[in-house]
């Protein structure tokens, strides 16, 4: 097993864990390395979810909708919690502005 050393939080970690991901809907088509976080014990989870009705006119109305959900140690909860509500944020307005552009 490889030594662990302290983060800058101060929790023991062994090392970075890197991962592939590829997303639908990607216009090149690639995959983008990720650096994935590595839990000392198990992590404790954080959701966030935000929404929000745009109304087109004539009648109509989309709906864009977006959810995060993060591990994290107990201790940073509330920093998690403020992370994944602006991803969730962020999602929503990029598919208010697709919406509204076409």
């Amino acid at each position: 097993m490889p030594k662990s050393k302290e983060s800058e939080k101060g929790h023991k970690v062994r090392g970075k864990k890197w991962v592939s991901a590829h997303y639908r809907g990607n216009d090149s088509g690639g995959e983008e390395e990720l650096e994935a976080q590595i839990f000392e014990v198990e992590p404790a989870w954080v959701e966030a979810s935000y929404g929000l009705t745009i109304n087109l006119g004539n009648y109509e109305s989309a709906r864009c909708d977006a959810g995060v959900k993060l591990p994290t140690y107990v201790e940073e909860i509330p920093e998690a919690f403020k992370r994944a509500w602006s991803l969730a944020e962020e999602e929503v307005q990029k598919q208010v502005e697709e919406i509204k552009g076409k």
